[in-house]
């Protein structure tokens, strides 16, 4: 081995960077198993924001949660034009089996309040439609670091202990770009409202070059860039209203906002890709 592979090697090593996907990065292509039939990645998605994300097991408690979850925010999903697609080392058939216990709990969540107080009422269907892969050899969960063998626990009611996936989150958007990278642990539930609304930010932030502050839900002021200067900002934004905290941090009402009663605003959400 050179001595400059050998640098490199022992860099990578080091650092845990060298072969990491990363915000910014291309979406790695696959092609898959899964519960709507075989499918190509970049064809399935074409056009498309995309949430790929992993779970530990089926026939496990917080995975069970998730995905019902996740079939409750179906409906929001589809406004934002985002197609959904979970993965897990389990095969196809347990999978099938499994889609009719997830769908048994979103129906008693349906039936609550504290999960849906963001969003009006669903009228879709809310069961499970999005495909779930099985990746029994963990090729597309190494493809994208979702299997991360030192998570604990590791083993037990959260999934195998041979062949489980932590819970990563990749957001990705129409160009296969990936765009927001979430990893929690396997006891630990991710928020699907929270998933949402990083999608809503990613779209207003794409479409008019804006940030998003703090805690930012849709509706709430965005921070416009300090490249755009002072004389611009009517021009490119249409309007006289911003507030200015110091030179640097600048906000304005966001664009393409719905502003009718708060009723007609949640409606309006996801109305911006």
């Amino acid at each position: 081995m050179s001595y400059k592979k050998c640098i490199t090697l022992i860099f990578c090593l080091f650092t845990n960077t060298g072969f990491a996907l990363q915000i910014g990065d291309q979406a790695p292509n696959f092609d898959a198993k899964t519960t709507l039939g075989n499918l190509n990645f970049y064809e399935w998605s074409k056009n498309h924001w995309v949430i790929l994300f992993s779970h530990p097991g089926d026939f496990t408690p917080v995975c069970t949660t998730e995905l019902a979850s996740a079939a409750l925010f179906q409906p929001e999903f589809k406004k934002r034009n985002v197609k959904v697609i979970a993965l897990s080392a389990d095969s196809v058939e347990d999978h099938l089996e499994w889609i009719p216990d997830i769908n048994r709990y979103k129906d008693m969540l349906n039936k609550e309040t504290t999960i849906l107080d963001a969003i009006d009422i669903f009228t879709d269907d809310t069961d499970v439609k999005f495909p779930i892969i099985a990746d029994e050899k963990l090729q597309i969960a190494n493809l994208y670091e979702m299997y991360h063998p030192n998570a604990f626990p590791n083993s037990g009611s959260l999934g195998s202990p041979l062949k489980e996936t932590v819970r990563s989150v990749f957001i990705i958007d129409p160009n296969n770009i990936i765009q927001t990278i979430l990893i929690y642990p396997k006891n630990i539930g991710r928020n699907f409202k929270e998933i949402l609304r990083i999608v809503d930010a990613l779209q207003v932030s794409s479409k008019y070059d804006v940030s998003t502050p703090a805690d930012w839900l849709p509706g709430d002021k965005v921070i416009i860039s300090n490249e755009i200067q002072n004389e611009d900002i009517k021009d490119k934004y249409q309007t006289d209203d911003v507030d200015t905290f110091e030179n640097y941090l600048k906000f304005i009402k966001q664009p393409g906002f719905f502003s009718g009663s708060e009723k007609g605003k949640k409606r309006s959400r996801g109305e911006f890709k």
